[in-house]
């Protein structure tokens, strides 16, 4: 609904991290009991998080734990940016354009706040957040006070005293975004699990959403796709490369791989739910197969031929199917450049001879490859590229295909 207002927590949800779980990795480096502290800060925080402890309290104790001064503060409000939540990253447009229905609304501190903000497009004033106090040295000594931000029940008090028109829609990952709905102040509240995922917040939010984009397609929003693409899932079979799956997690996807083929009958029982199947040779994919495919999109043959894909039933069930004609085509260039030096050396019966314990030095029979004339029978990309290699090798090329082809070399 693009006439709503979005209220979005901070930490673990526009960044990736916990404010003062990385103020104390830079507070105390060096410290002897560094390890001891942060993990007392990392408990309180997810204390807090979970609704088990009041987030003032939380928030005090752990300023207490921390040797906290100016300089570790801007240290972090220098590297910050960096720190973005994948999807939010991905989505700046969606916050630029909505900055004046957008606000920030965090118990973190505004100097930490405020180079995300300026980020994303959103202004100061639309910012809400706690801020700290300094002594005449530059040490934390705590926060404001005042600021209702700094004390439990602090996020539904603000939202209220600010009168926001309806509809109102929370997003966060903690109990105090949580309460927000549950005060009144929202009119929703999505439970934001991109970085994390605290089930007592998940239970009682009106949905849950795992990154921008599900938050975006949730609210009919126009985002970077027409679907989000956490929601879409990927089956990827017989040990397809693992920069295939990395780079389709980065972009997103939810992937399952399977280190084998599987038989029609198992393949029937995993693909119900997946939207793209990912196979190399040893998978069939039948007409039963892809009738039992009740959200299959497209079949990824991460091989050359597509003779193991029913194409006919494919095309009539509207599953688009890719294959990669070109994936190996210098693997077998170079492995017929490899057999020919081979034959012609004679590897084969010398290598026979040696491992029966026979040792025979003489080169008779011996070829090298320049100068000799090789003929190929087919000029495709297979044929072409061997063409181009053999010349490099000195040896003269000439070629027969039923298409007429350009010559390479």
């Amino acid at each position: 609904m693009a006439d709503a207002t979005y209220v979005f927590d901070f930490d673990s949800t526009l960044v990736r991290v916990e404010t003062l779980e990385v103020l104390a990795d830079i507070a105390l480096d060096g410290a002897s009991d560094a390890a001891v502290i942060r993990a007392q800060i990392a408990s309180l925080t997810d204390q807090a998080m979970a609704g088990e402890l009041p987030f003032g309290e939380a928030l005090r104790r752990r300023l207490a734990l921390l040797p906290l001064t100016r300089d570790h503060v801007r240290a972090l409000a220098d590297r910050i940016l960096d720190e973005g939540a994948p999807s939010v990253r991905k989505n700046l447009a969606f916050f630029r354009a909505n900055a004046a229905n957008i606000l920030i609304l965090s118990g973190g501190f505004r100097e930490i706040i405020a180079p995300v903000a300026e980020r994303l497009g959103i202004a100061p004033e639309r910012v809400l957040c706690n801020d700290l106090i300094y002594d005449a040295d530059g040490r934390v000594t705590g926060v404001d006070d005042a600021n209702p931000l700094s004390h439990a029940g602090g996020k539904p008090q603000v939202i209220k005293a600010l009168n926001l028109p309806s509809p109102v829609v929370m997003v966060g990952d903690g109990w105090t975004d949580a309460e927000v709905r549950q005060a009144g102040a929202a009119d929703r509240f999505y439970a934001y699990t991109e970085i994390v995922r605290r089930p007592t917040v998940v239970a009682v939010a009106d949905a849950e959403v795992a990154s921008m984009d599900e938050l975006l397609h949730a609210e009919g929003l126009t985002g970077r796709w027409s679907y989000p693409r956490s929601r879409m899932r990927i089956l990827l079979l017989e040990n397809i490369h693992p920069a295939a799956v990395e780079r389709l997690e980065d972009a997103g996807y939810t992937v399952e791989t399977v280190k084998g083929a599987l038989g029609e009958d198992e393949l029937i029982a995993r693909i119900k739910g997946i939207h793209v199947l990912g196979i190399r040779s040893k998978t069939l994919v039948s007409e039963r197969v892809l009738a039992a495919a009740d959200r299959l999109m497209a079949v990824a043959a991460f091989c050359i031929g597509t003779n193991q894909i029913d194409l006919a039933a494919a095309s009539d069930h509207g599953v688009a199917v890719f294959n990669a004609p070109y994936s190996n085509t210098r693997s077998v260039v170079e492995l017929a450049v490899g057999v020919m030096i081979n034959l012609m050396r004679d590897v084969p019966d010398k290598s026979a001879a040696m491992h029966r314990g026979e040792w025979n030095k003489s080169a008779t029979g011996s070829r090298e490859l320049r100068g000799k004339t090789l003929g190929i029978v087919g000029y495709g990309a297979i044929g072409s590229q061997l063409s181009v290699l053999a010349e490099g090798l000195g040896m003269r090329v000439i070629f027969h295909d039923l298409t007429e082809r350009l010559a390479l070399g």
